[in-house]
């Protein structure tokens, strides 16, 4: 009974090592933004560590416009920006000078107009802890890696990006907008043909 034990306890240590990095990710979200939308983005940074994250840099994907970060309390914020007039743009976000205690989160926020086209938002992020280790979250989805390879990767300091994809959900509405159509022209003609036929029965009833 007690090999059985220790057998089924190890089971839940492994399953619960092999969960945790999917949840340990620096994540941006919503997963989905309809196309040109003002969107108002959350970067979600947990601290797996047993030291404070002191700093966050984001890189910004091409596409987005009017980025501009919300004011974060105890973190100062450097806006990165490249080309000049009708043709500049943020290139990055970076927080610095504040402290995520270990075991604990935080929330990092920025507003940004997203692309005109269907596409997807690489969010690579860089967290910075107090003694100088740096984690990346610049890789592509790890769902098909190895076991080894996703070893590997959290060794090296290293992880899968967070996505946005854009989508058209103006194909969606215009989808509504003629079911919605189909469905009125039914119901007038159901009325009309309801009409007529309390018309021929009165005229019938007439004629007797």
């Amino acid at each position: 009974m007690k090999k059985i034990l220790k057998i089924f306890t190890g089971a839940i240590v492994l399953f619960v090592l092999s969960v945790m990095p999917a949840f340990a990710h620096v994540v941006v979200s919503p997963a989905s933004v309809g196309v040109a939308a003002f969107q108002t983005f959350t970067v979600g940074v947990p601290n797996e560590k047993d030291m404070s994250i002191v700093s966050l840099r984001l890189i910004i994907p091409d596409g987005l416009k009017e980025v501009s970060p919300n004011v974060q309390n105890g973190w100062a914020i450097d806006i990165k920006k490249s080309g000049s007039g009708d043709s500049e743009k943020v290139t990055e976000i970076d927080w610095t000078g504040g402290n995520i205690p270990a075991g604990q989160r935080d929330d990092f926020m920025f507003n940004a107009q997203v692309p005109a086209t269907e596409t997807t938002l690489n969010w690579k992020a860089y967290q910075t802890y107090e003694n100088g280790d740096v984690v990346s979250w610049d890789q592509s989805s790890s769902a098909n890696l190895s076991d080894a390879d996703r070893e590997k990767m959290e060794k090296t300091g290293k992880g899968p990006y967070s996505q946005t994809k854009i989508i058209n959900d103006l194909k969606t509405n215009e989808s509504s907008t003629d079911d919605n159509s189909e469905k009125n022209s039914v119901n007038q003609l159901s009325i009309i043909a309801l009409a007529l036929s309390a018309a021929a029965i009165a005229i019938a009833l007439r004629k007797k």
